[in-house]
């Protein structure tokens, strides 16, 4: 079996638009409830007509096996939409998962610039934490802000993702074809400590300059970094790529003991990438084990991983046990992995 199709919809506020039209409804009649009231009594086909979100995922194919997630803007019509879509499509048996971009609103020029900044942050964290290999990714290119299809684009081609487009009432799916984005990853990598720094707040232009020199730094300015009032910050498309490499070289922490086992045989190294890819099995016979960490299995080979993590942080490896008979030996004794010495590092996935 393969992998979860995950499809990614922008949702504007064309259903409502259109329900206007055709029953010359006030607008103190929005609602998620009355829009699903409409909608209702419509068959699949005036459905397609109405939504270009319904168009596009019924022509796609989407099915109960699918994981949905629409993504509003932060408007009264547009979440009203987006609410009525989640009540539709869970009443026929869809996963549906919401989310509202906080910046994109009616409002100045100057917020809608932030709101694409807030777009790109929010589908790049759609990526965190392994989710880039669990599903098969999706964008449906067919609705809402067409201003967001090439940051929408730039993060499919990014992210090893694929944009769908339906023209129209065309009932022909079109695959937008990806931009030629190339781009040299080992920047990121020989400067990680700076593009984690500039990640989260803006740095002074020298210290810029100082760690990249002057050639490189013209170079990646403004494409990746932009410079304003003596201060530099990561710009959309920057964000877009530092969010990519921190996919594929997630941080992890190394306890002293794991580092040894990995420097022996690195063998052991493309067992927490396995873990990394979740392609790993929770061990949930701990019966015996007292201790502050989580267990990975993998059967195969007898191999157990014991690990910690706290929400969004990063996995800290406790122990890697090669064996049945380590893995014995070690349950047995009360552990205090959460007190071991531990070391942050980058893998790459």
């Amino acid at each position: 079996m393969g992998r979860q199709r995950r499809v990614i919809t922008n949702v504007g506020g064309t259903i409502w638009f259109n329900l206007k039209k055709m029953y010359a409804s006030p607008d103190s009649e929005l609602s998620s409830s009355a829009i699903v009231s409409y909608l209702r009594k419509m068959s699949e086909d005036e459905l397609k007509k109405i939504s270009p979100e319904i168009n596009g995922l019924g022509t796609f194919g989407v099915n109960k096996d699918d994981l949905l997630i629409f993504i509003a803007t932060n408007t009264d019509v547009s979440k009203a939409c987006m609410e009525a879509l989640t009540e539709l499509y869970r009443s026929r048996g869809i996963n549906v998962i919401t989310r509202v971009v906080e910046g994109l609103t009616d409002d100045s020029n100057t917020a809608f610039k932030k709101g694409i900044a807030d777009y790109v942050d929010l589908i790049i964290g759609l990526f965190d934490n392994g989710e880039q290999w669990s599903y098969d990714n999706y964008f449906n290119a067919t609705s809402g802000y067409r201003s967001l299809i090439p940051y929408t684009t730039i993060v499919a081609a990014v992210f090893d993702s694929r944009v769908f487009y339906l023209y129209e009432n065309s009932p022909h799916l079109l695959e937008l074809p990806p931009f030629p984005i190339n781009f040299d990853f080992e920047i990121m990598e020989k400067h990680s400590s700076f593009f984690e720094k500039v990640d989260n707040d803006c740095v002074p232009v020298e210290e810029a300059r100082k760690e990249f020199g002057n050639e490189l730094f013209t170079k990646i300015v403004p494409q990746i970094l932009l410079e304003e009032d003596g201060l530099v910050y990561l710009s959309n498309f920057g964000k877009i790529l530092w969010g990519r490499y921190t996919v594929s070289n997630p941080e992890i922490y190394l306890s002293d003991s794991a580092q040894k086992v990995i420097d022996k045989d690195p063998v052991y190294l493309e067992y927490i990438k396995k873990m990394l890819r979740n392609e790993a099995e929770a061990e949930h016979q701990l019966h015996e084990y007292v201790g502050d960490a989580q267990c990975y299995k993998f059967p195969a080979k007898g191999v157990r991983v014991f690990y910690i993590r706290h929400g969004e942080e990063p996995l800290k490896i406790a122990t890697i046990l090669r064996n049945h008979d380590e893995y014995e030996r070690y349950i047995r004794t009360e552990q205090h992995e959460a007190g071991l010495n531990y070391t942050k590092t980058r893998i790459s996935i």
